[in-house]
């Protein structure tokens, strides 16, 4: 399994959205959010679980990350992350500002928080 590069990390902490689609291809890519802390990269499903990306993409262990606005590809695993919520909640405010941050940080957005780890990764 790779990791981050130095490069990738900055990149991902710097662009706003990503398209994320579930390794199975069983429903459609989806723009979100995406942050860097600590050096790991994480999403969360504003909506909750029930959102066919991130249900299919939990389902299936992982999924394709892409750039729109840079160019990024990444076949990544998932691994639901709890151990760093009130770091992803500050991340989140900085980076998007209120007031759609603060519903991110909601617990409907929280139970979803993924960390990203790629499998094999271009920049």
């Amino acid at each position: 399994m790779a990791s981050w590069s130095e490069s990738q990390r900055q990149t991902l902490h710097d662009v706003q959205e990503i398209r994320i689609t579930p390794a199975d291809e069983r429903s459609l890519g989806r723009l979100i959010w995406v942050l860097e802390t600590g050096g790991r990269i994480f999403v969360r499903s504003w909506k909750g679980a029930h959102k066919a990306w991130y249900r299919d993409t939990l389902a299936c262990g992982g999924g394709h990350i892409s750039g729109q606005d840079i160019e990024i590809e990444a076949d990544v695993t998932v691994a639901r992350a709890t151990d760093a919520d009130a770091a992803i909640d500050a991340e989140f405010l900085r980076k998007y500002g209120d007031p759609y941050a603060s519903e991110m940080n909601l617990p409907l957005a929280r139970e979803t928080t993924l960390e990203l780890i790629p499998l094999d990764s271009r920049l």
